[in-house]
């Protein structure tokens, strides 16, 4: 009976595990738990999910809805990598805080800044162009071919 936060990386198509995302991942869960921790929240129960459809982590948490919401959001904006964080939080009746109800202003895209939910609607950006921008975001120099993305 408490919110739940639902961590999952931003990561476009249908491949949504390459070179990089295992250790993308794993930092930030850390995050999430220091945060979690430097704030005095308690976590009542932690679970992840590993698939080749992408990473999941779960926590069940003791503060109120909005505080973990603009807690998460911190981690998002904080960092050129938290761009990819996609931390949701959920409250007990199983709605979604949004990060209006918190004062922030929706995500933007990764390419371009405008408003993400805009791109995403409209196919702004390919996701050949969206995977090149986050394997350049994260440093990956290991590339698998964009056909070969394609097909998996």
């Amino acid at each position: 009976n408490k919110p739940i936060i639902s961590f999952t990386l931003n990561i476009p198509g249908p491949v949504k595990v390459f070179d990089k995302i295992p250790e993308t991942f794993e930092e930030g869960v850390r995050k999430i738990r220091q945060a979690l921790c430097d704030s005095a929240i308690t976590v009542y129960h932690e679970s992840e999910v590993r698939e080749k459809t992408g990473y999941e982590a779960f926590f069940s948490a003791d503060a109120s809805p909005l505080v973990l919401k603009r807690l998460m959001s911190e981690l998002e904006d904080g960092t050129s990598v938290g761009r990819l964080y996609d931390i949701d939080i959920i409250r007990q009746d199983g709605c979604k805080v949004s990060r209006e109800e918190t004062g922030r202003p929706c995500r933007t895209c990764l390419i371009c800044g405008r408003p993400a939910h805009e791109c995403s609607r409209s196919r702004r950006h390919s996701v050949e162009e969206l995977v090149m921008h986050i394997e350049k975001l994260l440093g990956n120099t290991s590339k698998v071919p964009d056909n070969d993305r394609m097909k998996e």
